[in-house]
């Protein structure tokens, strides 16, 4: 089709979508015995599009179609009878999708999502190994700040302090004049995320991480403040509260395969019970 004809239609779809569809559905293309109708190209035109976006995805779309009818068409002549008959494949689908589907929908229905810390302190204990750091981790603080920074010193002294109103006052201060002021003292996240929002580059990351608690760099335009709160490198057991997660979605994902075992067995042994099914 070219792109006047296309141009064509897509006059008549404007005027389709803006009206009542006529009963006699106008055809757009055709391979072979099938036919593209203007009714299916509509339908994947969203309303408001404008005329020349509505031109682009009908061409596409018909572009596609054509293309995949040509496909099906050559696929249809080199094929066995045997390698075209999908009835089984189509069947065998078919079950698999209703299967979970139901499963899906009594998991909703009957499934506790409630992990206890009780049940996530024994897994994690019993699986330790499964647990090791891949990559370092840390707890820190990070702030950038335009430079000239001001109040320099006033401000060094306030993000290595520990006491509670100089946090306070250190917030006060990142919301007038910071950048960026990330707080993750109080989760893991992996060093390099961290190390990532640095200007130039840390050579040794676990010698970095075992002799830097306080941290200072500049670029041109900032300066960089990191306060590191904590370590793990990798290579060592991770942090329950870094993977709990983690566990959290292992031990969930379990319950679900013991409930769908339970309720194929619970199934099998009622329609025994209830004789529905021969054994020969």
């Amino acid at each position: 089709m070219t792109r006047y004809s296309i141009l064509i239609v897509l006059t008549v779809i404007f005027y389709s979508c803006n009206s009542n569809k006529t009963k006699d559905d106008k055809p757009v293309a055709k391979v072979n015995d099938k036919t593209l109708y203007l009714s299916t190209v509509s339908d994947v035109i969203p309303r408001g599009t404008n005329k020349e976006d509505s031109l682009l995805i009908a061409e596409n779309y018909m572009h596609q179609w054509i293309k995949k009818q040509l496909i099906i068409s050559k696929a249809e002549l080199n094929l066995t009878e045997e390698d075209k008959d999908v009835s089984k494949m189509i069947e065998d689908y078919r079950s698999s999708l209703i299967i979970h589907k139901y499963q899906q929908q009594l998991i909703k229905q009957k499934i506790d999502t409630l992990i206890s810390q009780f049940e996530i302190d024994n897994y994690y204990k019993d699986y330790s190994a499964n647990f090791i750091l891949n990559r370092n981790i840390l707890k820190a603080l990070y702030i950038k700040v335009p430079i000239p920074v001001p109040n320099l010193k006033k401000f060094q002294k306030l993000y290595k302090s520990e006491k509670e109103d100089d946090w306070d006052e250190l917030e006060d201060y990142c919301f007038q004049n910071a950048t960026k002021f990330d707080n993750f003292s109080d989760r893991w996240i992996y060093a390099q995320e961290l190390l990532n929002k640095l200007p130039g580059k840390i050579n040794n990351e676990d010698r970095f991480l075992r002799n830097t608690k306080y941290y200072e760099t500049s670029d041109s335009t900032h300066h960089y403040f990191v306060k590191i709160e904590e370590f793990e490198l990798k290579n060592k057991l991770a942090p329950l509260p870094f993977v709990k997660e983690d566990i959290k979605k292992i031990l969930l994902n379990k319950r679900k395969i013991q409930f769908i075992k339970n309720l194929e067995e619970s199934i099998y042994r009622d329609a025994e019970a209830k004789n529905k099914f021969k054994i020969y």
